[in-house]
């Protein structure tokens, strides 16, 4: 499955680590380095307190004026993963609305902990935000211990904390495979989790989807592409409305030589496969995101090389193919892709965000910045700067 690290974070903590001060930072802005179409139109921006950065943000999907954040301290000498600062924005005023310091929590070893600061994700009908418990770093034990599988609910209305979620499927697993297969909650997608299944002794690795009851949080199905759970087949993209999973199997020669790879997409809502195909450009392809159900966007090489870099759309439906070609700065992807909508999409290549039209088959504006978040339904992106956050209004097609 697409992970996207925050490989950019990475960057402005090295800086900071050699010597840049933080006021480096809080000059820094948002800026548009190039357009051929006004996509994104600027609206406002809003300043955070000088004490805090912000790290992960997330529009209401209920609320078009408010915007949640996680917020961090300016402790130029903390690498630590964790927060316990998350706070909701009014769009309309720019002002902090709800304040939200948790405080840690202690675990029976007594061990300190806060919640991940780079991912959260609202619940469906806007009123808690699901988050998931780290332990903190501290200054003896430099690697920081993962609480895997443990995952809480931040209530939006009373500000509160609900007991911790030990996502599992083990009921869902037969005996001979206890020891070759892994679930979690992926993405706090809020019903969907991921289940792997890896045979050490074999070298066979494979991925599928676990839905979860809403309320009870207990595994109810395992879907994998093949179904078997002893499957192949790596979980590739999933849809922006989680309704759809792009399913990926390599097919190697007895040299270890990839020589096509075969993929399934997959209804979750109908529970069935709607498509299966080969490697729709080349064997150096790789699954990016879902235009539609019947429409991906691809990345791929020419060749083994990585020399040239491509984006190329299929539509499944009508096996029209598409392609831009672009270098090594434009093509890489590492942020998600959203849909601004039918025609426009937004994805990053570390601090560079590009808008690319997906009629015209080309990259139409470019803004460099730290991160972004996208509302499809209340036509808004927001970038953050760490002390400031940039809101852009996306125009119609």
């Amino acid at each position: 499955m697409k992970i996207y690290t925050k490989i950019s974070l990475l960057i402005f903590l090295v800086s900071i680590l050699s010597g840049c001060s933080t006021k480096i930072f809080s000059s820094y802005k948002v800026e548009e380095v190039f357009a051929e179409k006004q996509v994104l139109v600027y609206d406002k921006t809003i300043s955070i307190s000088d004490n805090n950065f912000v790290h992960f943000l997330q529009f209401s999907p209920t609320n078009k004026d408010e915007l949640a954040v996680s917020l961090k301290k300016k402790v130029l000498r903390s690498l630590d993963e964790t927060t316990t600062h998350f706070a909701l924005i009014d769009l309309k005023s720019g002002k902090i609305k709800k304040d939200m310091e948790l405080g840690q929590y202690t675990r029976l070893n007594g061990k300190k902990g806060g919640y991940t600061k780079d991912d959260f994700q609202y619940s469906d009908d806007g009123n808690k935000l699901y988050l998931s418990r780290y332990l903190l770093r501290t200054e003896t034990d430099h690697k920081l211990e993962v609480s895997r599988g443990r995952y809480t609910t931040l209530d939006l209305v009373t500000e509160s904390i609900s007991p911790y979620y030990n996502y599992s499927c083990d009921e869902l697993i037969p005996k001979e495979l206890k020891k070759t297969y892994d679930c979690s909650k992926y993405r706090f997608f809020n019903n969907m989790g991921y289940y792997t299944y890896k045979d050490e002794l074999s070298g066979k690795l494979g991925e599928g989807i676990v839905i979860y009851d809403k309320d009870s949080f207990k595994a109810k199905k395992i879907i994998t592409a093949d179904n078997r759970l002893d499957t192949q087949f790596r979980v590739v993209v999933i849809s922006e409305d989680e309704q759809y999973v792009l399913f990926e199997k390599i097919i190697r020669d007895n040299k270890e030589h990839i020589i096509d790879k075969k993929y399934v997409v997959y209804d979750l809502k109908n529970d069935k496969s709607i498509h299966s195909f080969d490697a729709p450009f080349t064997t150096h392809d790789r699954g990016e995101a879902f235009i539609d159900k019947d429409t991906l966007l691809f990345e791929y090489a020419s060749d083994a090389t990585n020399s040239k870099r491509n984006i190329g759309i299929v539509n499944l439906f009508t096996n029209e193919k598409k392609s831009f070609s672009c270098g090594k700065e434009m093509c890489p992807i590492t942020q998600r892709i959203y849909n601004l909508n039918n025609r426009y999409l937004i994805w990053a290549w570390f601090s560079t965000i590009h808008i690319f039209d997906i009629k015209e088959m080309k990259i139409v504006q470019q803004f460099k910045a730290y991160d972004y978040t996208v509302s499809k339904d209340f036509k808004k992106v927001a970038f953050n700067t760490l002390d400031k956050i940039y809101i852009y209004n996306i125009m119609e097609e």
